[in-house]
This record gives C-alpha cells, structure tokens and sequence, in this order.
C-alpha cells in the first residue's frame, strides 16, 4: 500500500492505496470524471468509485491533514478535484 493525498479545495485527506491505483491515477481520474452522474463532487465520490472499481481494500482512510501538507507527506502524490 502506498500513500495518496487527495482534497476538493478543503482539508487534505491522506490515503492508502494499492500500488495500480498510484500508477494508472491520470487515467483512473479520466474515467471518474465519465462514471460520475452529477456536477458536484469531491474526493468522497471519487474513493466511492475507487472501491467499485478495485474493492473496499483497495483504499482506506488514515487521516484528515487539514489546508496544509506536513513535511513528511510532501512527496506523497496528491490530487485535488
């Protein structure tokens, strides 16, 4: 499991994602943008549809790291929507 940063113009949310996620993420996000019904969304929707996709263990939840990106996570790929 890898680490993933994902936020829609509010707190920070770190992740842990199995590795295909982390390497097909541009593409996974392409086709979240076609899957999504609705023009309002945030990284909940997009993890919802990360676990369709993959399963609920494919990504989990660790923490909320609020507006600002701690120094330990600064290389860790992140994704705002």
């Amino acid at each position: 499991m890898k680490n993933l940063l994902l936020s829609a113009d509010g707190d920070i949310m770190l992740y842990e994602v199995e590795e295909k996620i982390l390497s097909d993420l541009e593409a996974l996000i392409e086709e979240f943008y076609i899957w999504k019904k609705t023009s309002c969304f945030n990284e909940q929707l997009f993890v919802k549809f990360l676990q369709q996709k993959f399963g609920n263990e494919a990504i989990r939840f660790i923490k909320n790291l609020g507006y600002k990106i701690p120094e330990e996570f600064k290389n860790v790929k992140w994704f705002n929507f």
